[in-house]
């Protein structure tokens, strides 16, 4: 990204899977919705109500910085993820049904980790390459 951010979202994408340009924003779409719909809390009614952390709420309110990077594998994938939960930043797992692609078995597509601090992310991204 040619600017740096202080927070932004990382999406993360298997190449492996070899998903057509449409499933790949589909799928990274998912992810970056995810993470925030995670955080709803019911409120009665038809009602939820989104719990950003204040990191969550910047990047609302700001650029919605987004970078897309890929893996190779599913187990880089999970590890990534793992490494994201672990260190407590907001992320999200998306498993596609399989019903267009992948011959009808549930496939671990992508994740996305964030919206946080940068740094924190590059920690655990910075490695991977740009899609």
């Amino acid at each position: 990204m040619s600017k740096n951010y202080k927070i932004k979202q990382v999406i993360v994408l298997r190449k492996d899977l070899q998903m057509t340009k449409g499933k790949l924003v589909a799928m990274g779409a998912h992810a970056s919705m995810k993470v925030l719909l995670d955080t709803r809390q019911k409120s009665g009614g038809d009602e939820c109500i989104l719990e950003l952390t204040p990191d969550m709420r910047e990047w609302v309110a700001g650029s919605f910085a987004k970078v897309c990077v890929y893996v190779n594998t599913e187990q880089e994938l999970l590890d990534a993820y793992k490494r994201a939960l672990h260190v407590g930043i907001p992320c999200a797992l998306i498993t596609d049904s399989g019903k267009t692609m992948f011959h009808g078995h549930p496939t671990n597509t992508c994740i996305a980790i964030g919206p946080a601090k940068s740094e924190d992310i590059d920690k655990i991204t910075g490695e991977f390459k740009l899609l």
